[in-house]
């Protein structure tokens, strides 16, 4: 006792701390795994839960199920299915993920523990593939689903080696076919250990005689599925549901996250039959010193800060909060058409448009008013139609995505809504059936179940109202270039002024000052006692620029507009039109003026003009 007291003693200091960890290193890893996982996703990459709960809706009914049971490994997809319903909440996406990692870790651990009572000295076998699902967890083509398939594997794979009854044995690999329709192609990989844990553990004619067994029984499986049971594709049978986005770069991480638990029984092979006693004390330190950093490396380079912006600008609209989306956009001036394109549809809805819109910027130019109907953006161009009046082709294109990608919460909420309008009561009745099975969208529902063939409280609700009076009078074909969309809107229904300011804002973001002029002249027509700000500074500009004066149709400019305009014009003549200059002297609200962005403004990136500018007056 005293030799061993006086070896201790002897130690040198980091090697005594690193003992002490060693102890418990599979706790601290188990802590660190939970902590990270969980920080990053509440703080840093919550934007994958906002875009997969709102590309999937779990239904409670029957008919829903049946869908999944139709195919192997489509009860693993709707386990997952029901996992992300939750994912409105970033803590419980954060928290459901974080302990799914340390399940598999515990799965890992109990697989190890059957070989060596050491954690220490596999230490990395209990974090390494978590940590490399936590990487793949945050890109947004990894599901839920895919952690719970690698779980599956590991419990399966677990049951598989710790039993030693022959006969038991023999009918777990029998159930085989069963453990393939649960978890689909997830169920190879689990092929893939078994045979390598056959090769490097089993002895004698076991390590032939149940591998083989295995085999017969898989391609038994297979035949049976893909020929009888089934009667889909081989690929389908072969690929569903780890790779469901077909071959493509976001398949790579998965395939090297299978790959790793294939060789999960080489791993712990070689940390049997390795004899470092000397260094086995630095392991687990060592281990988490590395993986760990090495991990949050991983994460920031995989982390999208412009893509996880759009998420948390996209989830504030399509709840309704368009007043912290003006503010975000303002505050952090987003660079990218996605956010531009928000920004521009909150400050319509609060009709503030061609009163705010140059108060962030404008890079996009008018392409970010619409998408230009872009129908890769079919799901976010919706929200455009819907905003300007043109209901029908919002509706058009929400049951175009609903063909195409099944049911999504903003497909048939706007599909309801539309329906509503339209004075449609059973359609919109059938989609609000369909929301009131699901967990999130019931309360929804049941507020818009109300209007059901009752058409006076539709045009009494302050949205749907709305909406009624911006629809066009007569009918028209919806046509590429939303230019000429907006006109012919216009056309039938002159008392939308949404769409006017649509079209004013296009002219302005094309620094079409002539076209401005002329347009300003029936504005009193339509309402307006006052000229919006932007539109005030483009009138005042143009006086200046063409030393005339336009036809204001009986309205006028606000003399405060004249004073700005002379205050911004004296800074730009001292400092010579000099940009960097200006930007550094200027005041924020001399920046957020149709006039800096008439001088400085640049848009990056092509875009079709209403009409060919004159520039004669510059």
């Amino acid at each position: 006792m005293k030799k061993k007291e006086a070896e201790y003693q002897l130690k040198p200091r980091f090697l005594k701390v690193s003992e002490s960890i060693s102890g418990y290193g599979t706790q601290i890893s188990l802590l660190l795994l939970f902590a990270l996982s969980f920080v990053y996703f509440q703080w840093f990459g919550n934007g994958i839960f906002f875009h997969q709960e709102n590309n999937s809706l779990f239904i409670y009914s029957f008919d829903y199920l049946a869908k999944y049971l139709s195919r192997p490994g489509g009860l693993l997809v709707y386990a997952g299915n029901f996992l992300t319903q939750g994912y409105f909440s970033t803590i419980y996406g954060s928290l459901v993920n974080s302990i799914l990692f340390i399940l598999i870790c515990l799965i890992l651990r109990s697989v190890l523990n059957l070989f060596t009572q050491k954690d220490s000295k596999g230490i990395f076998l209990i974090i390494l593939l978590p940590l490399a699902l936590l990487i793949c967890q945050a890109n947004y083509n990894y599901y839920i689903f895919h952690t719970l398939g690698f779980l599956s594997v590991a419990l399966w794979f677990r049951a598989s080696i710790a039993i030693k009854r022959i006969e038991v044995r023999i009918i777990l690999l029998l159930l085989f076919p069963l453990f393939y329709y649960i978890a689909g192609t997830f169920a190879l990989v689990y092929l893939g250990m078994y045979f390598m844990y056959c090769g490097l553990f089993e002895n004698g004619k076991e390590r032939y005689v149940f591998p083989l067994i295995q085999l017969a029984v898989s391609i038994l499986t297979l035949v049976l599925f893909y020929k009888v049971l089934f009667l889909q594709p081989l690929k389908t049978i072969l690929d569903y549901p780890l790779i469901i986005n077909d071959y493509s770069i976001y398949t790579i991480p998965l395939l090297i996250a299978g790959s790793l638990f294939v060789i999960y029984p080489l791993f712990i092979r070689l940390s049997v039959i390795l004899r470092y006693k000397r260094i086995e004390g630095y392991l687990v330190p060592v281990t988490i010193l590395s993986f760990f950093p090495a991990t949050v490396l991983f994460l920031l380079w995989q982390n999208n800060p412009v893509l996880e912006g759009i998420m948390k600008t996209e989830r504030m609209f399509i709840n309704g909060q368009t007043d912290k989306v003006i503010l975000r956009i303002e505050k952090y001036s987003a660079p990218n058409i996605i956010e531009q394109f928000y920004y521009n549809l909150a400050l319509s809805e609060k009709d503030q448009l061609c009163s705010r819109m140059f108060f962030s910027r404008q890079s996009s130019g008018p392409m970010s008013l619409s998408l230009e109907g872009n129908r890769e953006q079919a799901s976010r161009t919706i929200h455009y139609y819907y905003t300007i009046g043109l209901i029908n082709e919002a509706r058009h294109l929400a049951f175009e995505l609903m063909v195409r990608n099944g049911y999504t919460p903003e497909n048939i909420k706007m599909l309801i809504r539309t329906e509503l309008i339209n004075g449609n009561f059973r359609p919109a009745e059938r989609y609000l059936g369909v929301l009131k099975k699901t967990l999130k969208y019931r309360n929804w529902a049941g507020k818009y179940e109300k209007y059901l063939f009752n058409p006076e409280l539709v045009k009494a609700d302050p949205e749907l109202g709305e909406k009624i009076k911006l629809m066009p009078q007569s009918d028209f074909f919806i046509v590429p270039g939303e230019a000429r969309n907006i006109d012919q809107l216009i056309k039938s229904n002159h008392l939308n002024r949404k769409a006017f300011e649509y079209k004013m804002a296009r002219l302005l973001l094309e620094k079409d000052l002539i076209a401005v002029e002329e347009e300003v002249k029936n504005m009193k027509s339509m309402g307006y006692t006052s000229f919006p700000r932007h539109i005030d500074e483009a009138i005042v500009a143009y006086r200046n620029f063409a030393k005339a004066v336009p036809d204001l149709g009986g309205l006028s400019t606000d003399p405060e507009t004249g004073k700005r305009f002379s205050g911004y014009a004296q800074v730009v003549n001292d400092l010579k039109g000099n940009k960097s200059l200006i930007e550094a002297s200027m005041k924020k609200t001399e920046k957020n003026t149709f006039w800096y962005y008439l001088q400085f403004g640049t848009i990056s990136g092509e875009f079709m003009r209403s009409k060919p500018v004159d520039r004669s007056i510059y």
